[in-house]
Parts: C-alpha cells; sequence; structure tokens
C-alpha cells in the first residue's frame, strides 16, 4: 500500500505516470515554457483532433499577433536646461497632507501625580497572570459582552478592535516579560492614567475586583483607594460684616 501510494502521489512517480497516461500533457506544458520565456504574450491552445486517439493539436497565434516585449531603454541624464524646461512643463504635484500629530496628553493635578506613581508602580510590579486578570477586569467593566467591540476598544487607550478580539476571544495575550511590559506601558497605564482623570468610579470599582482575587496587593490598592474616596474639602470664603450707616 505504501508502494501504490508513492507511486501515486510523489512527484517522482506521479509525473511520469501522469505523462505515460496524456502523452500530449508534456507537449503542452513545453509550450507553455515557450510562452513564459517569451514573458507570455500568449497562450498556446489546445485543439483535440481525434478523441478516440487523444491526438491533439497546439496553435500558437500568428508572428504579427505577438506583442513584442521591448526591453526599457536607458535614459541619458539631461543637462541644466533641459531640466529647467523639464520642470517648467511638469505639472504641478498635489501637496501632501500635513501629518497628524498625537494628541498632547492632558496634566493630572498635582493631587493625582502621587496617586498614578503608586498606579504605576503597582501595575510594573505585576506578573504576567496578574497582568491578564486586570485586563479582563478593565474589559469587562467597560462593557465588553454587553456593548460592542468597537464601543469597547474606543474606552482604552491604544487598542482596536482586532487586538482586543484577539486578547478576549483567542486567548492571545502576550506571554512574554517583554511582551507584557509592552502591553503594561502602551495600553494598561494609559486607559487607567485616563480613568483617573475622567472616571473615578470605574478606576475604583476595578482596582477593587483585582483586590479581591488578589489579596497581596490588597495594602497598595487600599493605599489609592483611601486617597481617592477621602473627600475632598472646598475653602470657605469668610464673609466680612458690613459696618453699620
Amino acid at each position: 500500500m505504501k508502494r501504490a501510494a508513492e507511486r501515486r502521489y510523489k512527484m517522482k512517480y506521479a509525473l511520469p505516470r501522469l505523462f505515460e497516461k496524456y502523452p500530449w500533457l508534456e507537449t503542452y506544458l513545453r509550450e507553455v515554457r515557450r510562452a513564459e520565456e517569451l514573458g507570455f504574450p500568449y497562450v498556446p491552445d489546445i485543439v483535440v483532433r481525434d478523441p478516440a486517439t487523444a491526438k491533439i493539436e497546439i496553435r500558437r497565434p500568428p508572428t504579427r499577433w505577438i506583442i513584442q516585449q521591448t526591453p526599457p531603454q536607458p535614459t541619458t541624464p539631461l543637462t541644466p536646461p533641459e531640466q529647467a524646461q523639464e520642470q517648467t512643463m511638469a505639472p504641478p504635484q498635489p501637496q501632501q497632507a500635513p501629518r497628524r500629530r498625537r494628541e498632547r496628553r492632558i496634566p493630572l493635578p498635582p493631587e493625582l501625580e502621587d496617586v498614578y506613581r503608586v498606579i504605576k508602580r503597582l501595575v510594573k510590579s505585576l506578573s504576567i497572570e496578574e497582568t491578564h486578570t486586570l485586563f479582563r477586569i478593565m474589559a469587562e467593566l467597560k462593557g465588553y459582552g454587553r456593548l460592542t467591540q468597537d464601543q469597547a476598544a474606543r474606552q482604552f487607550e491604544g487598542l482596536t478592535r482586532q487586538t482586543l478580539q484577539r486578547y478576549m476571544e483567542r486567548g492571545e495575550m502576550p506571554t512574554t516579560p517583554s511582551g507584557v511590559a509592552r502591553m503594561q506601558k502602551r495600553i494598561i497605564l494609559p486607559t487607567l492614567r485616563r480613568d483617573l482623570l475622567e472616571n473615578t468610579t470605574l478606576l475604583i470599582e476595578v482596582l477593587r475586583r483585582f483586590a479581591d482575587q488578589y489579596p497581596d496587593h490588597t495594602a497598595t490598592i487600599e493605599q489609592i483607594l483611601r486617597v481617592l474616596m477621602e473627600p475632598t474639602e472646598e475653602p470657605t470664603a469668610e464673609t466680612e460684616e458690613e459696618p453699620p450707616i
């Protein structure tokens, strides 16, 4: 059986048997090779002259119908007067659109700078598994599974819908230390920074859920939550009593 399979499927045996069964095939392949060497100005045609004996006739177009492939001619360098004349005759080139500048990040208030430093140290100290868990918690709280994938991806910084789908559905999150560090730097930390500035409630819920799964980081997370949840004192303006008239 093995020898029969080799004779049927291996190129060493299959092609000679194929040419033996169809003698016209080798002739036709040679004609195709000839047309290929000429740059395929035509495709050879097969005409079956006798179906009983499988005799064929290969036709080529007349020589006058073949498009001759002319090699490119070398160009001579132009003299300065000719260059100036060519530049004046050339149509004006369309101006390229200016490159879009990256949006400048909004600076954090002074009272949140220290909090972000603690968050940054926390994220950089996470292991690979802890980083994956933190990303999944963030994605679930941002509506993954309830909203469309485009809407959920737009709530992240530096994340596309394709990457979000690859991370959550296919489980293709980075597993090397360099890949995880890149994920922390480009996606997780910028997103947490934006949440710290715009959506503190969501950030608090993310940190609480993460502390429930990894109690080893509870002390650091409690330090962050204590600062975020303490009430801010509003300055009270003292009203001066007007002297009696």
